[in-house]
């Protein structure tokens, strides 16, 4: 068991109008399978603050050492939205065995390539590529090639492993980041560095830094906040999720130790049934969903 009181990540939840597609997609070109599918019930809509979406369609996703942790609901209204323009959850970073291998094979595929493999300015240890999903989604695919100074990072066991870093865009990185700090009971390291990804989409001089943030959680998982400006607020209907990155799982030691603003809640169906949970906001918009650590093994 992870020695942090925060982490490492559980899932993550995509909203999308191309439900079939969306996960053919990252099936065949980013090597996950189906581990279930089924509809959301009416409880578990609530509890996600999605009534709307009762019944909706869900499908299950877990990578090559058969874990789940991405789920696809679909919703009609959640249509696909541009990069690195809405606050709230964007990116998925996803620990990779060799992301140059990946190039080849994803120029044929549905994902849109937004920056080819590159070493990234805060270390040559870690290497990235970035691409937009059919949901809108942005998928940072990652490979770290030696430990990084500062930072406990997990190395990808699979050539696609699962998400390790979730990327949160706000408006102001420190407020978005108190309210982590707190709930995590350590404190995020604050730096300005090139997103070179970001600076193409705004066509901003590739020299441009940007105010982030880095949050350590268990597992090898990081929290990673980009402050960006002229944010828009995340699309979301009435009864519905977040358009494309709607949540994101922490694991969380113990809920009765979080200060919380709702009641906590037993999850009713999929990897993580009969953990107990909680759905939180952040300062950015962002749905967590923080589920207990438990020593029971999840269910597929």
């Amino acid at each position: 068991m992870s020695e942090h009181a925060l982490g490492p990540t559980c899932h993550a939840v995509i909203s999308t109008d191309r439900l079939e597609a969306a996960v053919s997609a990252w099936c065949v070109h980013l090597r996950q399978r189906e581990c279930a599918r089924g509809r959301l019930g009416a409880r578990q809509a609530r509890q996600w603050r999605a009534p709307g979406l009762a019944g909706a369609r869900v499908i299950w996703l877990a990578n090559d050492l058969g874990e789940p942790w991405l789920c696809f609901v679909e919703d009609d209204s959640a249509r696909p939205l541009n990069a690195f323009e809405h606050c709230g959850w964007q990116s998925l970073e996803v620990g990779v065995s060799r992301v140059d291998d990946l190039l080849g094979p994803l120029r044929e595929s549905p994902f849109e390539i937004l920056g080819e493999p590159a070493d990234l300015d805060v270390s040559p240890n870690v290497r990235a590529m970035q691409v937009r999903g059919l949901a809108g989604e942005v998928v940072y695919l990652t490979e770290v090639r030696a430990e990084v100074p500062g930072f406990e990072l997990a190395r990808a066991r699979c050539p696609v492993d699962r998400l390790f870093i979730p990327v949160l865009l706000a408006a102001d990185r420190d407020q978005a980041v108190s309210a982590w700090e707190a709930l995590a009971k350590i404190g995020a390291l604050r730096l300005d560095t090139r997103i070179t990804v970001i600076n193409r989409a705004r066509r901003l001089s590739l020299e441009t830094k940007h105010p982030i943030a880095a949050l350590q959680l268990g597992g090898g998982n990081l929290l990673e906040i980009d402050e960006l400006h002229d944010l828009r607020e995340r699309p979301r209907a009435a009864g519905r999720l977040p358009a494309g990155v709607s949540m994101i799982g922490v694991e969380v030691q113990d809920l009765s130790a979080v200060p919380l603003p709702g009641q906590t809640y037993e999850v009713s169906e999929g990897p993580f049934t009969g953990r107990r949970a909680a759905l939180v906001s952040g300062h950015a918009g962002e749905l967590v969903e923080l589920i207990e650590r438990s020593s029971v093994p999840m269910q597929e």
